[in-house]
């Protein structure tokens, strides 16, 4: 299967709200045949937080993209590999999260 091509990845939480070294946002990504996807970004740390936060013994979620910083660049490579690795698939799935 051919890997999707991507048209825009919207950050659905503006940037200068999102904390790049320590934080999570909820992204929303097209494709040029006009599917989408929709899933949330979020730092290394994030996971730890939210374990803490958490009243059940195991935490589990929807599938989120980890990255080093959640600024543009960073997160385009992160969702640009994905697009690429075994032909769209993790982003493919990733479209299984619902809001």
């Amino acid at each position: 299967m051919a890997a999707p091509k991507i048209e825009s990845i919207d950050f659905l939480t503006p940037l200068d709200r999102i904390d790049p070294v320590s934080g999570d946002c909820e992204l929303h990504v097209t494709f040029a045949d006009g599917g989408s996807s929709r899933f949330r970004a979020a730092t290394f740390d994030r996971a730890q937080t939210w374990m803490r936060t958490s009243r059940r013994q195991a935490w589990w979620s929807a599938p989120v993209l980890f990255v080093a910083r959640l600024d543009r660049d960073t997160v385009t490579a992160a969702v640009s590999a994905m697009a690429a690795e075994m032909g769209g698939y993790w982003l493919r799935y990733y479209n299984q999260r619902k809001a």
